[in-house]
């Protein structure tokens, strides 16, 4: 019986081990705007310490059930400067009642980018963080830009994930920006594999882990011979793709194991 309970223990810490590298996160506050139905509005967005001198601003139009959001930035350097796990920035919106959504990647031209997007809300934080690839589904705690209060603006707490990636410099105070399109897409590949066997995926989602492998390696393959660039991206995605699928099985099937482990320690 010791045994059997000593055994359940070890399993728990190693399983809790896992599921930390993926879900460490602590509170973060923003402030929110409105858009109101028939108006437009211009949204200052102001840079954080991680990327100062950073600026932009959300242009938001309220129609019917949806909000059009086009966020434009300036004054940016490639997220991939931050070293470790940091590829590219994606653009979120939080509601008041802490949904996160991921509305897309802002692909840099030179330090600039143009994004457009849309949703249902009316009320909601504007976020840009700097990501490992472009479907994280939390925002990192690596926020570059933020909306500027303004009126009607009230505060939230969200969720970020922090301890969990890599990085070799906080902020970009000191670095060159870019010229030309920023590419980052086989990077992005590399990092969402790498994460999901961070995640326990070689033993807990082995078959999904080894599909996103194969796709690594084509992702490889065809970056070296250099075929056309929209080839490359394409498959570059797909691996994203399948990596993420296999990180996100990992985990839920990590929780289920804890959830077994211990309701049977509970009868030793």
């Amino acid at each position: 019986m010791k045994f059997g309970c000593r055994l359940a223990i070890s399993l728990i810490i190693f399983l809790f081990e896992r599921q930390n590298l993926v879900h460490a996160a602590t509170l973060r506050e923003a402030t929110t705007v409105t858009c109101s139905e028939g108006h437009t509005e211009t949204v200052d967005l102001r840079s954080t310490e991680r990327l100062a001198g950073a600026s932009g601003e959300a242009r938001l139009e309220r129609n019917g059930r949806s909000t059009d959001i086009e966020v434009e930035i300036r004054a940016m350097r490639p997220a991939s400067l931050f070293g470790g796990d940091y590829n590219t920035y994606v653009l979120w919106i939080v509601s008041p009642d802490r949904q996160m959504v991921n509305l897309g990647e802002l692909l840099l031209e030179g330090n600039r980018s143009r994004i457009h997007s849309t949703t249902r809300l009316t009320t909601f934080a504007i976020l840009i963080t700097a990501e490992p690839h472009y479907l994280a589904s939390t925002p990192s705690a690596f926020v570059v830009l933020e909306n500027k209060p303004n009126k009607r603006s009230s505060r939230i707490q969200h969720p970020v994930v922090e301890g969990v990636y890599n990085f070799q410099r906080s902020n970009l105070d000191d670095v060159k920006e870019a010229k030309g399109k920023v590419h980052t897409e086989v990077k992005q590949a590399f990092t969402a594999f790498r994460l999901a066997e961070r995640a326990g995926a070689a033993d807990f989602a082995t078959y999904e882990l080894r599909l996103a492998g194969r796709s690594l390696d084509e992702t490889l393959r065809l970056s070296r011979t250099g075929i056309h660039r929209n080839e490359i991206e394409a498959q570059a995605r797909h691996t994203v793709r399948l990596a993420v699928a296999a990180q996100h099985l990992a985990q839920d099937r990590t929780e289920r194991s804890i959830r077994e482990v211990t309701g049977n320690s509970s009868r030793y």
